[in-house]
């Protein structure tokens, strides 16, 4: 299922990855994470980040352990940028995608059904220019925390 979360009480500021893992009640925890087109900011006392390597590269390739370990050090606002959720059996080369995520400039997001980008992918994080995040997820289970969650979630289906 498809979701859009706007201008919740839940996140102080979109896209708060703290929050969304705090929703999946540790299930990010399940997956490797192929983290593409991103851009952020930092609150001050973090500018030691921008020489970490998760956000040093334009393609990343982690375990949802470090992933959360990342998330949960580090205040960080994520402005573009697409998280996909792949099983832990899966191992990508980020040299050679198939197919490269993004948010920047994606309008496939609002034309009837979107859909995960990456194939073989579980589910999709999407932050979409600070102002919103979709989730875009093939697991009914992360569905139904999603929105037990996020009492104010949207289907985003057309």
């Amino acid at each position: 299922m498809n979701f859009i979360l706007e201008d919740v009480k839940e996140m102080k500021y979109h896209t708060d990855l703290k929050v969304i893992f705090e929703a999946f009640q540790g299930r990010q925890l399940e997956f490797n994470w192929l983290i593409t087109d991103l851009e952020y900011v930092v609150n001050s006392k973090n500018r030691m980040i921008e020489s970490h390597p998760i956000v040093n590269q334009d393609v990343i390739f982690i375990t949802g352990e470090e992933l959360t370990k990342f998330i949960n050090t580090y205040e960080i606002k994520f402005i573009w940028g697409v998280f996909t959720a792949i099983d832990k059996s899966i191992n990508i080369n980020v040299n050679q995608l198939s197919v490269k995520p993004y948010a920047n400039g994606n309008n496939n997001f609002w034309n009837g059904h979107p859909v995960i980008q990456y194939p073989n992918a579980v589910l999709e994080i999407v932050c979409w220019d600070s102002s919103l995040t979709l989730l875009l997820s093939e697991d009914e289970d992360i569905d139904d925390k999603f929105q037990d969650y996020f009492k104010s979630t949207k289907k985003l289906n057309f």
